[in-house]
């Protein structure tokens, strides 16, 4: 009993495996498309006959027939379609699915229902289609918006269900366009404005269904149709008059009833008046009326200009000061106002500021951006012999163009000298433009130069410490690492030669000012490779302090030196106030010319920018005037005379100086005056005379020829003594002693001490 009952249940497993195996016939998933080959624009209350769609219908994968209804719109009554059915061989390569007498398609007799009805399907598997032909579509009045055909298909059914859009109806509007935007003179000019429907009957009948209104100063004349390339809209004419000439409206007295909206073009004259009419664009404002719905509110119809040239800049380069044949970004753009404004043999010249010149070669027109130059040429050349101005000269002509030339010029090069910063503008002359100036570029000083502090430093002292300088490039590679010389053509321009020659840095201090040390020099940011080991001082004929530093290779990040412990010597003849360091040298000018046959630093001279070698300066210090003791005092004694005089000014002492043993002796006060000590650093003391200047202690013993100078011992020709009650002392020899430089006059019996 329990092998039967396990049998059993074994042969019911497999029973239900195998139904599991077998195919299911059944009906198919609706995945069919429907295409529509064009939404026509249509008007209520027409009946159509042609420009309707074509409705294809893919049905995917065909296996079993099927049905469809599509329903027109119920509301308002009228809806009406005719359609006759397609059914192609092949879909592609493929072969159709469904043959001819597979399909049957059928309209209701109030023609508002179409029922599509595939009986069989020849090619099961394959793809089927069917194009529906819609040869008349009957729209009822009072419609308008999308025209939907409703699919219904029952689920079983290989079509699918929903809406089809197969029309649109009203609703449209109207837009305008012109061809081309053409330049107009006191003479006026045609224009042609294209009209189009985004759907017919979008213009209504009206005697304004468009008004085209000009600005003031404009009027229209001889209007008419050119052309009507689609739809039937009827145009009944055209009236000019309105607003003083400047309202052009349009008459149409049929509107568009086809199923493609109207594309019309119109030409009319603008003329003109020069007392009013203003340069630049004409813009038409533009309206409709009787219902015209316009999507164009105004419209460029054309540009107005008497005839003239402007010349203006684009792209305005930023460049460093001291390069020479520095290539500019800048765009040089010439542009008529009219068709041939430029006239042949005219000039343009372009000259540049003191301290620029033109360098390298000669501007090129730009033809990407040139346009509606007709026949135009402008030749440049160079004039006068100072390289600062270029001259274009015209030949050819725009006439006949539509409109006036643009003719734009690149590839400027300049040399500049290495303190013109700032903006670098160019002065426009010449017989074809009216003069202007023009910003040609922005120029920067390669390196910016700072010192950490501005101490205080002393007239006629030496070894005065200042703060740290720093020198900071405004770009990669503004230190050059080579010497480039500047070499003049025969109009002055400038052209530039790179040599091998390492370059190098100079600071320069103001005459008189020297550096007492080789200052530490290091670059603390960037790469730039500095030879520093080779750092050096000098001084030049004119008592001006010089710190070399060579550059080995330029940066590829821009960098900052550093120079640090620097002592500087002040002599008696800088000026008080602000004391300024100076950048300059080979590594940040390359407008130096050459000065013989070897290139080298010293070599090069600033032939082409006279005096113009500094690209930078720094406030490092404040000249001040020194202290009582230290003042600068010319101090003149006469022999048995009480009067002397400082500076010039007569004073009076309280006893007379004498010559005693060849040597003239003057009361101790008055000759610590003649040597520059205050009378607070005169002490007297047990027969001795101290005297304190600065880092020096005088002393001498009455009656002694020893003088300590900082208690070294110094043996002089006589002693000091006192003569009626009063200390004297050897002037000469106290001169001396504190480098103070006494003059004798045989002739007038005086001696001049100056400090």
């Amino acid at each position: 009993m329990r092998k039967s009952r396990k049998l059993i249940a074994i042969l019911a497993t497999l029973a239900l495996l195998a139904t599991l195996l077998v195919p299911m016939v059944g009906p198919a998933a609706a995945a069919s498309d429907y295409i529509v080959s064009n939404i026509p624009s249509l008007q209520a209350g027409q009946t159509y006959t042609s420009g309707l769609p074509t409705l294809t219908i893919d049905l995917k994968s065909l296996t079993v027939p099927g049905y469809v209804y599509l329903f027109l719109p119920k509301t308002p009554t009228g809806w009406s379609a005719s359609v006759t059915a397609t059914v192609p061989p092949t879909i592609g390569s493929s072969p159709n699915a469904l043959a001819p007498s597979d399909v049957a398609v059928t309209t209701n007799t109030a023609g508002d229902e179409i029922y599509v009805n595939v009986t069989h399907v020849t090619g099961v598997g394959n793809d089927g289609r069917i194009i529906l032909n819609f040869s008349r579509l009957v729209v009822p009045g009072g419609v308008s918006g999308d025209v939907n055909l409703e699919a219904y298909a029952p689920s079983d059914s290989p079509f699918s269900s929903g809406k089809i859009t197969i029309a649109r109806i009203g609703g449209g509007s109207v837009s305008l366009t012109v061809d081309e935007v053409n330049t107009i003179t006191s003479g006026g000019g045609d224009v042609y404005i294209n009209i189009k429907e985004s759907a017919p009957g979008a213009l209504k009948v009206a005697t304004d269904s468009l008004k085209l209104t000009l600005p003031p100063g404009f009027r229209w004349s001889s209007p008419n149709l050119v052309n009507t390339y689609s739809g039937n809209v009827t145009i009944g004419g055209f009236d000019p008059s309105g607003n003083d000439g400047r309202d052009l409206k349009i008459n149409v007295t049929g509107a568009s009833n086809g199923t493609t909206g109207a594309y019309v073009k119109i030409k009319a004259h603008i003329d003109p008046d020069e007392t009013v009419a203003r340069y630049g664009d004409v813009e038409v404002s533009v309206s409709g009326g009787g219902g015209t719905s316009v999507s164009t509110g105004s419209l460029l119809v054309a540009k107005y200009g008497d005839f003239g040239v402007n010349v203006s800049t684009e792209n305005v380069s930023t460049i460093k000061s001291g390069t020479t044949e520095e290539r500019l970004d800048t765009k040089l753009v010439i542009e008529e106002s009219a068709p041939g404004s430029l006239v042949t043999g005219r000039t343009i010249t372009l000259t540049l500021p003191e301290n620029v010149r033109w360098a390298g070669n000669l501007p090129t027109k730009d033809t990407d951006l040139t346009k509606d130059e007709g026949s135009i040429s402008l030749s440049w050349s160079y004039i006068g012999s100072d390289g600062r101005t270029l001259k274009a000269t015209v030949s050819g002509t725009s006439s006949g163009q539509k409109n006036g030339a643009k003719i734009v010029f690149k590839d400027f090069y300049v040399s500049t000298a290495p303190d013109f910063t700032g903006d670098l503008k160019v002065d426009v002359a010449g017989s074809a433009v009216t003069g202007t100036s023009l910003l040609l570029a922005k120029v920067e000083a390669p390196v910016n130069l700072t010192a950490a502090s501005a101490p205080e430093v002393k007239i006629g002292l030496p070894g005065q410490e200042v703060g740290d300088i720093t020198i900071t490039e405004v770009a990669k590679e503004a230190i050059k690492a080579n010497i480039t010389y500047s070499s003049a053509n025969s109009n002055g321009a400038l052209t530039g030669t790179t040599t091998n020659v390492r370059a190098r840095l100079e600071l320069k201090a103001p005459s008189g000012v020297t550096f007492s040390n080789v200052p530490k020099v290091e670059v603390i940011e960037g790469d730039l490779q500095l030879d520093t080991s080779a750092v050096s001082t000098d001084t030049t004929s004119n008592n001006e302090g010089l710190l070399y530093i060579p550059v080995k290779s330029a940066s590829t990040k821009p960098s900052t030196i550093k120079i640090s412990g620097i002592k500087l010597t002040v002599d008696r003849t800088v000026p008080e106030g602000p004391l300024a360091i100076k950048v300059r040298g080979t590594a940040v000018n390359q407008t130096l010319g050459l000065s013989g046959t070897t290139v080298s630093n010293t070599s090069l001279t600033d032939t082409f920018f006279p005096g113009h070698k500094d690209v930078a300066k720094a406030i490092v210090a404040n000249c001040v005037t020194p202290a009582p003791g230290e003042q600068k005092a010319t101090v003149v004694f006469k022999i048995s005379d009480t009067k002397y005089t400082v500076n010039g000014v007569e004073q009076t002492m309280d006893a007379a100086p004498y010559i005693k043993d060849g040597r003239t002796f003057v009361p101790v006060r008055y000759a610590a005056q003649a040597v520059g000590v205050t009378p607070e650093n005169i002490l007297y003391a047990d027969g001795k005379v101290t005297l304190i200047k600065g880092d020096k202690v005088v002393q001498l013993t009455i009656g002694s020829n020893i003088m300590l100078i900082n208690g070294v011992g110094i043996a002089m020709d006589v002693p000091a003594e006192i003569q009626d009650g009063r200390t004297m002392l050897p002037v000469s020899w106290l001169g001396k002693a504190l480098d103070v430089k006494a003059i004798w006059d045989e002739a007038t019996q005086s001696v001049t001490m100056t400090l």
